[in-house]
């Protein structure tokens, strides 16, 4: 069975050393994804870039996420976004 744990995108204060420690926890732990969820009006950090962060500091977890709202977002600049994403985690 595969389990996934989301990274605490929504705790007021994150801020990069505890997004990527999460990450680095996340892949040496028996998960096999780690997600986050992007929303527009709320105070939390760009889900893409939170997502290169955290795929720049793993090697074993797949990367997801639970929440994109897509027609908030151009759908040429988002699939370019994935597409890279998906180079920086292999």
């Amino acid at each position: 069975m595969d389990i996934g744990m989301n990274l605490p995108v929504m705790v007021p204060g994150l801020d990069r050393d505890t997004i990527l420690e999460w990450a680095r926890r996340i892949d040496a732990g028996t998960y096999s994804s780690l997600a986050a969820g992007g929303r527009i009006w709320f105070p939390n950090p760009e889900i893409m870039v939170v997502m290169s962060a955290a795929a720049a500091v793993t090697e074993r977890v797949a990367i997801n996420f639970s929440v994109v709202v897509l027609p908030m977002h151009s759908a040429v600049h988002i699939a370019k976004q994935i597409a890279t994403l998906d180079v920086i985690s292999n």
